[in-house]
């Protein structure tokens, strides 16, 4: 039973986020925008998008379509009869800078590996999205820096408009 005990713990101890504490470092809004574009569709194939935007009101990120398709068929006598219905839609997603409350840096283990991740979070410090999944933690940092100088132009815009 003990060592049923050690093993899970070992197991466990794998796996798992934790956030990290990191100071965000100032850049030009310009410098923001490129960097991050370049870390979201740069990043590991399994978690890149297709297509990434930056709009005045949200982010939003297009993982390509998916179909669904159904086909019936009856063949006899070498004579075919049968219909079919195709349905496609885009896999986008968006994330409104209105619902955003900040930044969140993660250090991840995963399979036994060092990760790091960025995550957008809520005013209630909830989850809304991993934005960027790196085994560079610099990589994480500059996204991290980025984002907060982005989301606090956002803030000041909408503060300063009628």
């Amino acid at each position: 039973m003990r060592k049923v005990i050690v093993l899970l713990i070992i197991f466990l101890s794998g796996c798992g986020t934790t956030p990290m504490t990191y100071q965000a470092e100032p850049m030009s809004i310009n410098e923001a925008y490129e960097i991050i574009d370049q870390m979201i569709m740069s990043q590991h194939r399994d978690w890149a998008p297709d297509y990434f935007v930056i709009t005045d009101k949200y982010l939003g990120w297009d993982y390509g379509s998916i179909s669904y398709g159904t086909t019936n068929a009856i063949v006899y006598n070498n004579f075919a009869l049968g219909n079919s219905s195709t349905t496609i839609r885009n896999a986008g997603e968006r994330v409104y800078f209105s619902k955003v409350g900040g930044v969140k840096l993660y250090s991840w283990k995963r399979k036994f590996k060092q990760w790091y991740t960025v995550a957008l979070i809520d005013k209630n410090e909830d989850l809304i999205k991993h934005i960027l999944r790196t085994r560079d933690l610099s990589d994480a940092q500059q996204l991290f820096d980025a984002m907060t100088v982005l989301l606090n132009d956002r803030s000041d815009n909408e503060q300063s408009s009628p």
